[in-house]
């Protein structure tokens, strides 16, 4: 493997052991390929540098200078001599170890000291505009020297940038002890300051012994902005003394380092007090964040999140910023301490991350589990009356198993969030952590045992004898005497005759995928013609509209408004697709219904529940805003029927 050599490393060895900072480009190469001639020849890099090191040196040097680790001075293509940082970084250094023995010593500059730095080794700070960004970076200088700009004119200032901030407003807090020590410069402040703040005296002459005595406690102070007082007092001291020297006709080249100080003072109290405040703002944020994310509902994604706001209005994420406040849901939900549970939980629920607070998973189980009972129960009692209704039954009416398996179903189609709660398992630990703690409400032990959650059917407080109970009552009386039952489920098969057996078992079906198109057809005592259906279904549909539109809507309005909260897709065709698949299929499910539906039972609640069910199948259940989506289906429902059902 042929050998490298480390130029670079070359250049800085021969400057060390030669002492300089200009190094003749023509004396480098010479004592290089004398090396090369010492070193083994069977090196092809030391061969080509001992017949000709232009070749191997010229482009590795030609590198460096555009990496701007060195300047070269060139004449044509020729390399005369080379210059490193040190040539001209050692130049201030000098300047500024004068400076820590006589603090009178002037901020150094390019014309004071005679000196044109190469533009790769200095960069220009703007103190209004870029010395922030350069203080908050601390060590992270990418070339040696700055130059540090000023308003109102007044000359710039040459300064390492490893000096920014600390030293440099070390610096300039001596010159300021300097100037008070001259003179009446102390009293006349310290009286304008007493004047401008009174009932202050004692804090004002504490800080002026701090400035006098200990400078570089002073300069702490600023930076920590620990006191209320230290921006407007630096604030009015700094515009004092620039007042004071502006007055001098013939101001020296000290009156110009004071009045530099009296801006970089200035600047950095401002400076420092902003990322105070700062800092300040993201704490109280983020104690929003954690407490607006205890709050109902519980559980939110990371939108919802993003959307918080605090006690003032004003969005947290404008605050702490959106990667800070992902970096803090992370570590939220991954660390914690040994044998607990994180802070924060994430569930996935039909393709959303939700977060949820540890200490309220209780809670949002408690919410949900009322929520589904409600809900679940009223749709089983719908579904088994109508089955007990025509002298039918399902499994789930008779065994427990298959009982339990329905409300899996529906628990899974309808609150997919509760089935990822308790099927993460993590509920019976969060149990057992606050239950330590005495944390728990005596109301939560029901749903718990021996170290493990009651099963589902005990969770939701639903079993099947009492549900069946509970549709009895609903059924007329003769339904619960075997004589007069018996006798109506014969006329009943009787009137169907023997062709109706498959017919039953298509209805059995039906009610148990749709139950609300199996709702037995009223009686009707005449015929109706088709026109006379149309029209009934119409008048029916323009009554369901009115009766859903909220006031100052029109039809389509409010369809459109419906519309942007469910279908969120960012394309206009993407939309515009989305919008006709769910048309047309709430036109194709119509169809259908239609054809055993009377126009007097096309009712609101009809619409609802058919609506609820549409909403629900696979087609449409990736859609987040069912709520809107369901509305919206009801009103098309209706405006498809209003206008005319022969549409459909």
């Amino acid at each position: 493997m042929a050998r490298e050599i480390n130029v670079y490393q070359l250049l800085r060895a021969f400057a060390h052991r030669n002492r300089l900072s200009v190094i003749g480009y023509r004396a480098f190469a010479e004592a290089v390929q004398r090396q090369a001639r010492l070193s083994d020849p069977a090196e092809p890099v030391f061969r080509d540098l001992a017949l000709n090191p232009d070749l191997v040196l010229a482009p590795k040097l030609f590198l460096l200078a555009k990496d701007k680790k060195i300047s070269l001075q060139t004449s044509g293509n020729e390399i005369g001599s080379i210059l490193l940082p040190e040539h001209y970084t050692e130049v201030f250094f000098q300047e500024y170890r004068r400076m820590d023995e006589n603090p009178d010593v002037p901020f150094p500059d390019e014309d004071s000291l005679k000196t044109l730095v190469p533009p790769e080794w200095i960069r220009t700070v703007s103190l209004e505009s870029d010395l922030g960004v350069a203080s908050d970076a601390g060590g992270e200088k990418e070339v040696s020297l700055a130059r540090i700009t000023f308003p109102e004119g007044l000359g710039p200032l040459v300064v390492p940038s490893a000096f920014i901030p600390d030293k440099l407003l070390e610096y300039a807090l001596l010159k300021i002890r300097q100037y008070l020590r001259r003179g009446a410069n102390k009293d006349y402040m310290l009286n304008k300051l007493l004047s401008a703040f009174p009932g202050k005296e004692m804090q004002l002459k504490d800080a002026f012994a701090a400035i006098l005595t200990r400078p570089f406690d002073a300069a702490a102070g600023l930076k920590r902005s620990n006191s209320e007082l230290t921006y407007p007092l630096w604030a009015y001291l700094s515009s004092g003394i620039k007042k004071d020297i502006e007055k001098k006709s013939d101001r020296t080249s000290e009156d110009r380092a004071v009045q530099q100080a009296a801006f970089l003072c200035e600047f950095y109290a401002s400076h420092y007090r902003g990322k105070a405040q700062r800092v300040v703002e993201a704490e109280l944020a983020q104690k929003a964040l954690d407490s607006s994310i205890r709050k109902a509902p519980y559980s939110f994604t990371i939108e919802e999140i993003e959307a918080f706001h605090d006690a003032k209005g004003i969005p947290i994420v404008a605050k702490i910023g959106r990667e800070q406040l992902e970096g803090r849901l992370h570590a939220k939900t991954t660390r914690a301490e040994h044998g607990a549970l994180p802070e924060l939980l994430v569930l996935s629920t039909g393709g959303r991350r939700v977060y949820l607070a540890t200490d309220r998973a209780l809670h949002l189980l408690v919410r949900l589990l009322g929520e589904a009972r409600a809900d679940i129960r009223a749709r089983i009692i719908e579904q088994w009356r109508r089955l007990m209704e025509d002298f039918r039954s399902t499994p789930s009416m008779s065994a427990d198993d298959a009982f339990r398996k329905e409300l899996e179903a529906q628990i899974s189609a309808r609150f997919p969030l509760l089935e990822a709660l308790v099927s993460s398992r993590l509920l019976p630990v969060i149990y057992g952590e606050q239950e330590a703690k005495a944390e728990l409400s005596s109301d939560l032990d029901r749903l718990f045992y021996k170290g493990d959650l009651v099963p589902l059917e005990e969770l939701l407080g639903l079993t099947r004898k009492a549900l069946a109970a509970d549709v009895r009552m609903l059924l007329p009386f003769w339904y619960s005497v075997p004589f007069l039952s018996g006798l109506a489920r014969l006329m009943r098969r009787l009137g169907r005759g023997p062709s109706d057996t498959s017919a039953e078992r298509k209805a059995a079906k039906l009610v148990a995928e749709r139950p609300e198109e199996a709702r037995p057809r009223p009686a009707s005592s005449t015929v109706q013609t088709s026109a006379q259906r149309r029209a009934e279904f119409a008048a029916a549909g323009r009554k369901i509209a009115r009766s859903l539109l909220p006031s100052g809507y029109s039809l389509d309005e409010y369809l459109r408004e419906l519309e942007s909260h469910w279908n969120t897709l960012l394309g206009a065709e993407a939309k515009a697709n989305l919008r006709e698949d769910v048309d047309s299929l709430t036109r194709d499910y119509l169809r259908g219904v239609l054809r055993t539906m009377h126009g007097e039972t096309f009712s609101p609640e009809r619409v609802k529940n058919l609506a609820a069910t549409l909403a629900d199948s696979p087609n449409l259940r990736k859609i987040k805003n069912h709520q809107a989506l369901e509305l919206y289906i009801q009103l098309y429902m209706a405006k498809v029927i209003g206008a005319d059902a022969r549409s459909i």
